[in-house]
This record gives C-alpha cells, sequence and structure tokens, in this order.
C-alpha cells in the first residue's frame, strides 16, 4: 500500500479501524469476492513485536491458518507491501470486550456465560494445535454484531515446542500477564489460562484483577498476590464462580488449569453446580457456531438445491399446508434421479402397494398419502445429496440406512402406525456426523485423532474441534431443511443414562430412533468381546423404553441386514464393498454360529 493507491493488490482500502504495538489495521473490500476484509499492516521495528518464522514469514499468519473455529477470527492471506508485512483478516463488526466494558460496565454471571464458554472453546482449539496465544484480555476479544467473542490478534503466538523459557520472553498486556513471564519460568497453555482468568474475573466484577497504577506495583501483585474476589460474594453463581476462577489464577502454574479443554471442562462443571447450565445452552455464541458451519456448507454448490427441495418438501407436507399433490409433484419432479429413485420404491416390495403398477409421482401422492411421499422424497433426496464420498461416508450411509430399518421393524413390532416416520427417524438420526464427513472431512479427521489419543467420545470431541455436537449440527440442518419437530427432536437425541419409560408416540419413536442408531454403532466394532460388552449397556439403557433380550435383538439385526441388501440398489449402496456391511454381517453370522453350538451341546 502507498498513500497514492490506497490499496493493496486488489484491495481497496476504505479507513482505519485502529493502531497497536505491531501496526495499523484497516478496513478493507475487496471486489473480487465481495467482501469487506481486515488488514494488519506490521510497521514497528521493535524486533521483539515482529514475530516471523527461519524464513522471515509472519508466524501468526501460519498460526491464524491453521486454527479454524467461528469464535476464532480467520485469517485469508498474506503478503508483503512498500510500507510492511500484511495479513487480511475476517471483518467483523462489532467491538473489542475492552471497551464494551468501559461503556457499558460489568457484565452478570449468567450474561456472561455465552462470553465465556465460547472463549473457551475456541482457546481448547488452539491449544489442541499447540498455539499459545500469549496475549489474551478484554482488548482481543471481539465481540460481534451477533453478540458471539472471538479471540483475535495472535501477533505474539508460539506453537509450544518453540515458545522461550525466559523472563526475556515477557511480552503481552501487563495486567493479564501471569507470575511466569516475571520469574524465568516455563510458559505454555497454563499461561493463557492465567490470561482468560483474569479476563473473566473482569468481566463479572467490573475491576480488574490485577490492580495498581505502576508497572512495579502491578508486576508485584501479579507475582505475590492473590486477587480480591470479595465482589463475587454478591453476585448470582458467584461463590461457584470463584471456585472455577481460582483454578485460573492460581500463582502456581501447576496448580493451575493446564489448557483452554481443561478450563473449559472445569467451567462445564461450574454451570451444572451454579444451576446455570440450562441458561447456558441457547446463547448467542452457540448460534453463531452453527451459522458458522452452515455458511460454510452452503457455499458448496449442491447444498442450496437440495436444501430447497428438502424445504419445499417439508413446507408443502406440514400440518397446516393446504398444498395439493400436484405441488408435491412438482417439487419431486424437478429432480429427475429423485424422481426415477421414489418410484422404484414405491413399486417395490418396501410399501407393498396394491393395485397395480405406479407410474407417476401424483399416482404415487394419492395412492400412499402426502406423508408417506414426503419420508420417502426426504429419505432418497438425503442419500442422493451425500452420494460421492469417501470409503468412511458411504460406509456411514449404510449404517444410517441399516438404522432406519431396524427403527422401522421395531414400530412395527410395537404396533405402531408410524413405521415409516421410524423409519426417516432412525436413518436421520446420524444426520449431523454424516454431514460432517461430507463437508468437514478435515474436522472429521481431527475428532477421530482426538478421541483415539484422549479416549473422549464422540460428542466431546466433535464440541472440541467443532464448537457443538454432532447432533446439534444435525438438527439446524434439519431446522434449515423444514423437517418435522417431532423428527428434529429425534436428531437431537437423547441424555446419557437409563431411559424412561415414552410417554408419548412421538418419544416412542425418538427413542426407538436413538436406540437403532446406537446399535449400529455397536455393529461396525471389529472387537467381538468389546461389542457384547457394549450391546448389555444398551440393552440396560433401553429396558424401559425399547425393551428386548439379546437374541431378539440379533436377529432384528440380522432380518434388516437382509433388507438391507435387498433395497440397496434404490439407495446406491454397494453392501459388498462396504466395510460396515461386512462387520455387521460378520458379527451376525458368528452369533448364529455361537447359539448353534450351545444348543447341541452337552448338559
Amino acid at each position: 500500500m502507498t498513500a497514492k493507491t490506497g490499496s493493496f493488490g486488489r484491495l481497496d482500502v476504505e479507513c482505519e479501524l485502529g493502531k497497536g504495538s505491531q501496526g495499523v489495521v484497516y478496513r478493507a473490500f475487496d471486489p473480487a469476492l465481495k467482501r469487506r476484509v481486515a488488514i494488519k499492516v506490521i510497521t514497528t521495528a521493535e524486533e521483539s513485536l515482529v514475530n516471523v518464522d527461519s524464513d522471515n514469514n509472519l508466524r501468526e499468519g501460519e498460526i491464524s491458518g491453521k486454527l479454524k473455529h467461528p469464535n476464532i477470527v480467520s485469517v485469508f492471506d498474506a503478503g508483503e507491501s512498500d510500507v510492511g508485512p500484511y495479513l487480511v483478516f475476517e471483518f467483523v463488526e462489532g467491538e473489542t470486550l475492552a471497551k464494551i466494558l468501559k461503556e457499558n460496565g460489568r457484565y452478570s454471571i449468567p450474561d456472561a456465560v455465552p462470553i465465556i464458554r465460547a472463549t473457551l472453546q475456541a482457546l481448547a482449539v488452539a491449544h489442541g494445535e499447540q498455539i499459545v496465544h500469549f496475549d489474551l484480555s478484554p482488548r482481543n476479544i471481539l465481540i460481534g454484531a451477533d453478540g458471539a467473542p472471538r479471540v483475535m490478534d495472535f501477533g505474539l503466538s508460539q506453537f509450544v515446542h518453540k515458545i522461550a523459557r525466559s523472563a526475556d520472553h515477557a511480552v503481552g498486556t501487563l495486567r493479564y500477564m501471569a507470575p511466569e513471564h516475571f520469574m524465568g519460568e516455563e510458559l505454555g497453555p497454563h499461561t493463557d489460562v492465567f490470561a482468560l482468568g483474569s479476563t473473566f474475573l473482569e468481566l463479572v466484577t467490573g475491576k480488574r484483577a490485577m490492580s495498581g497504577n505502576t508497572f512495579s506495583n502491578i508486576r508485584q501483585k501479579i507475582i505475590e498476590a492473590d486477587p480480591d474476589f470479595a465482589d463475587l460474594a454478591e453476585l448470582e453463581g458467584g461463590k461457584h464462580f470463584e471456585t472455577f476462577v481460582r483454578g485460573a489464577l492460581a500463582r502456581d502454574a501447576s496448580k493451575r488449569y493446564a489448557n483452554g479443554a481443561e478450563m473449559l471442562t472445569a467451567f462445564e462443571r461450574f454451570l451444572r453446580e451454579a444451576n446455570l447450565e440450562l441458561a447456558a445452552t441457547d446463547t448467542p455464541a452457540h448460534h453463531s457456531t452453527i451459522e458458522y458451519l452452515l455458511r460454510r456448507m452452503r457455499r458448496k454448490k449442491e447444498f442450496p438445491t437440495v436444501s430447497r427441495t428438502l424445504a419445499d418438501i417439508n413446507r408443502l407436507t406440514s400440518s397446516d399446508s393446504e398444498a395439493s399433490a400436484d405441488k408435491l409433484s412438482n417439487v419431486i419432479l424437478r429432480d429427475f434421479a429423485l424422481t426415477s429413485k421414489l418410484l422404484k420404491l414405491v413399486n417395490s416390495s418396501f410399501y407393498s402397494v396394491r393395485g397395480g403398477k405406479i407410474t407417476s409421482v401424483s399416482q404415487a401422492v394419492v395412492l400412499l398419502g402426502l406423508e408417506q411421499v414426503r419420508m420417502t422424497a426426504n429419505s432418497l433426496t438425503f442419500f442422493g445429496h451425500l452420494k460421492g464420498g469417501d470409503t468412511r461416508l458411504k460406509d456411514s450411509m449404510a449404517r444410517s440406512f441399516l438404522s432406519g430399518l431396524i427403527a422401522r421393524h421395531l414400530a412395527k413390532t410395537s404396533k405402531l402406525p408410524q413405521a415409516e416416520e421410524a423409519f426417516i427417524s432412525g436413518m436421520f438420526q446420524s444426520l449431523g456426523e454424516n454431514l460432517v464427513l461430507y463437508y468437514f472431512g478435515e474436522e472429521y479427521d481431527e475428532m477421530l485423532e482426538l478421541m483415539g489419543e484422549s479416549g473422549v467420545g464422540r460428542s466431546e470431541a466433535a464440541v472440541k474441534v467443532l464448537g457443538v455436537d454432532l447432533s446439534t449440527v444435525g438438527a439446524a440442518v434439519a431446522s434449515d431443511w423444514q423437517l418435522p419437530k417431532n423428527l428434529i427432536a429425534a436428531i437431537e437425541g437423547l441424555p446419557d443414562g437409563k431411559i424412561a419409560k415414552p410417554e408419548s408416540v412421538d418419544e416412542q419413536i425418538r427413542d426407538i430412533a436413538v436406540f437403532a442408531n446406537e446399535l449400529c454403532y455397536i455393529a461396525a466394532i471389529e472387537e467381538e468381546a468389546e461389542k457384547d460388552r457394549l450391546l448389555k449397556d444398551l440393552l440396560d439403557r433401553f429396558s424401559q423404553s425399547v425393551p428386548m433380550d439379546q437374541l431378539f435383538c440379533m436377529k432384528l439385526v440380522a432380518a434388516s441386514i437382509e433388507k438391507l441388501k435387498q433395497y440397496a440398489p434404490i439407495f446406491e449402496i454397494a453392501v459388498e464393498n462396504s466395510p460396515f456391511c461386512q462387520t455387521a454381517s460378520a458379527w451376525v453370522q458368528e452369533y448364529r454360529e455361537g447359539t448353534a453350538k450351545q444348543a447341541v451341546a452337552p448338559n
């Protein structure tokens, strides 16, 4: 950029946003991508403030580029200009937390919950990538127009394995720096934890944790004194919040939370103890995470098309719709592949339609009814949309279809009239995982790696990598597609622990769908002993809701696998090439052989 051109390459500078110790930040417009961006130009000559790698590239660009999270400001590009190196960031309309606190005062603890939770989720991701921020403070937490926080300015960040262990590395914002900065002790993720402890205490009290008017007395307070927690006593949840924040502000680093993930776990424990968990679930930060993921999916060229088809189908078949069979038929007819598959399925023994062959979509709607066609079109559109993925996705889709068949069989056994609704609920129960596999393959790999290394469950791994669990992703997209509320409830799933007897048909179908999906996860495991243990646990967990013994359960899986083979061609599932189908079939076969041996064994 030069004063004459007012641009960085194709980026047109609009105005200056602010100045800092490293340089100047501008707002600019990218005419090619039709979006506003923020440009940070490094102008300082102070070497300690310019974080570069061995090739003299800005490490902030490398670090920010590795961090993909809706609560971290994204980096788009990096370059050189005649005024210095620069980075191009996502532009977020909003104000820093520091400015908000100065102008509006402190937050109540319940109001602070979404900011704290989302910030910790972002920090857990950074620490998971072995990145330490080193300058966390209210000044570097941006509150967007949507109310969601975004961690920004990784200009002083370091990879854990490259962190200096010396008082010479004492850089950051003084009042939020940890004791080890000044004592020549090891720096690391625990250093960020201290900074956020100070930030969160200030967030709810309106007072800085490390008071003082000069560098020396602030430094002395950091090294020798405890923060003043007295103001927390009168606040809602204050007693429990003090316990939480003390774990972040311990002067001895070994007594602090080790990293962002551990601090996040402690915060979730605080929410439970303070009875604030429900208040924290529906938050702007939570919504921003979902919106971020939905935006990424919508950028894929096929997503808007399939979303429009599904939304139109479900809108025209909603309980308050007065749409005709012709209107629904016209929506289905827009998609030739969907039309062909629907006619194949309705003419198969899956529906056992009497009265001759169905030759048109409108005829199918008349004979089967709007509801039946809705569910069939939803399932076929969904499968058609996610086809062509890698082996894991194909396997996951096969597992989803088997889950639907198991749920359908259970609904029929229970004499429920909504057997087809149980089928689609069982099939869509793992919608979130299938979408993540298809759209966010790298993040899914990170989840699997985390599950393998740390032993965490699928849901916890998703929260740490994506910011939300898989069922939340599935439910959000299902809402976008205008699927019925009872189906969305099935996608959202059930809490851990023993499942109570359902009180309505909708609850019964939801329980059946979740049971079927978890049974299919067990079928995918190769270790037989582990399978047997998990199956017993599953049957015990659902003993009140979906009661059955192990023998019936295995017969159920066997019958459903045969159905899967029968209808797989319509859904384009290659059973013979599916590791999941082979593993599930082998499980059934081994159980049959074991049962047969027991039957002929001498007493």
